[in-house]
This record gives structure tokens, sequence and C-alpha cells, in this order.
């Protein structure tokens, strides 16, 4: 009776321990624990830079100003490139970038827009429009500016940025965040800066990530959450974790078994 018993709280334990995946290997953005007091009120300097409009971007623009009929023209669709319709999408039409890092305005010519922010392309636009135009705005927005997530979450895809600012954590939440398999440690932003394709792998469970340049997501910016290194051993949904898990009991079980005869 009392080996029965004794049997019977190990395999308890061993099953309250299968899949179990220690804490820290789940919290997102650690940091020192004997430095959390100190930094409750604190805040953190994020290191962003803002996007810079590269060829095949396609930008929405439009002008207003008192004289409607000017503004009407300079905003019709003339140069227009058609966009897929997509859920999230506001708006269908805009203005591609060339190869040469130009787009083709009304009335007015070739713009040439690669390599700047959205802040500058409107302040150049809006000089080129001030020529016919007083008292003129502008309003420049990228319709292209979309993310992928895939890899270990819940629900893979791609996201429309919107034109809001969004970091990773906020991009793996628009996923589902990740699941049970997913390896926090090895998080792969793939991101092409000009003509160069980078790939940076991210430690998601370390706080300096938010110290990066890479914090902040841009767009056509891609997320990869490589899997744990237990689901490529995994069988039929049973994890090497859970057979270590058993041979570890039944080894365990005896053992004391064997003991206890004595």
């Amino acid at each position: 009776m009392k080996v029965q018993k004794v049997i019977g709280v190990i395999v308890l334990v061993s099953l309250m321990l299968v899949g179990c995946v220690p804490l820290r290997q789940s919290i997102y953005l650690q940091g020192n624990i004997s430095k959390e007091l100190s930094r409750i009120n604190g805040s953190f300097n994020t290191d962003k830079t803002d996007y810079l409009v590269r060829p095949n971007d396609v930008l929405y623009i439009t002008v207003n100003s008192l004289d409607d009929r000017t503004s009407a023209f300079l905003n019709s669709s003339s140069g227009y490139t058609q966009l897929p319709e997509t859920p999230m999408s506001t708006s269908l039409l805009g203005y591609r970038v060339n190869l040469d890092g130009s787009i083709d305005y009304p009335f007015i010519g070739k713009i040439y827009v690669a390599g700047l922010t959205l802040p500058e392309i409107r302040d150049k636009v809006g000089l080129a429009v001030n020529k016919y135009l007083e008292q003129s705005s502008v309003i420049v927005k990228l319709l292209n500016d979309n993310i992928t997530v895939v890899g270990e979450v819940n629900s893979p895809g791609r996201f429309l940025l919107a034109g809001e600012e969004l970091n990773l954590v906020e991009a793996l939440s628009l996923a589902g965040d990740v699941n049970d398999f997913a390896n926090r440690k090895r998080v792969r932003l793939i991101r092409k800066e000009g003509d160069v394709q980078q790939m940076i792998v991210i430690n998601m469970l370390d706080e300096k990530v938010m110290f990066s340049p890479y914090f902040y997501m841009k767009p056509g910016d891609i997320l990869y959450v490589e899997p744990r290194r237990l689901k490529s051993w995994s069988l039929s949904s049973i994890s090497l974790g859970f057979g270590l898990t058993v041979v570890n009991s039944v080894i365990m079980i005896f053992t004391l078994v064997t003991v206890l005869q004595d």
C-alpha cells in the first residue's frame, strides 16, 4: 500500500511537469530584477528612425486650397496607380514611386521623392504646388504600409500599419501573440534598407531590444517567429519533453520500488 501511494504521488508530479515552459522563457523584455523598482517611474528612450520612401512605394497625395477648380485638377486620377482592395484599406489610388525615385504629378511633372520622409515629401510637393496655388496644404500618406508576421504565432498574416507607430510587441499582438512552441529568443526581423536586405535575430526576452533601431516596425517588414527545438522533435503532438518526463518518472519509480523492497 505504501509503495502504491508513493508511485501515485510521483506520477501526479510528473504529469504536472509535462509541457511546462519556465516562466523566464515566457516574459517579454526582461531586465535586471534588482533594478526593477528603480525603473517603475522612469521612461525609456527608444531609437526610432523615420521611414524613407523607396521605389515601388505607393503614395497618397492630395492638395487642398481656396481654389477648388485647380485643387480638383491637381487631385485628379491622372498618374495614379490602382491598388488591390483589402478589408483595411482606406484609399485605393496612389502615386507609385518610379525606379528612378520620382513620381509623375499632374501639371507639375516629375517630383523626386525616394530617400525622403513623408513630411519632407509633403513640404517638397507643397513648394511645387505653391507656384500655382496660394494658401494650399498638402497631405501625404503611404498606402503600402503593411507588415507580415509568420511562424509560431496564433494568427499569421499581413497587417496594415495605417500610418501608426507600431513596435515589436504590438506587431506580435496583431498576430494573436506567439504560441506555445515559439522561441521568444529568436524572432527574425527581415527588413529592406535601400538595396540591402537585412535579417536581424531579436531576443524578445531582453528589454534591451527597446533601445535598438529595430524595436519599431517599418513598412514592408517581415517578422518570423522561430519554433523551439522541442517542436522539431515532436511526434503526434507528443513532445520530446513529454517523453523525457515519462522516462524519468519510470526510472524514479523503479528505483524507489527497488529500495523499498530491500
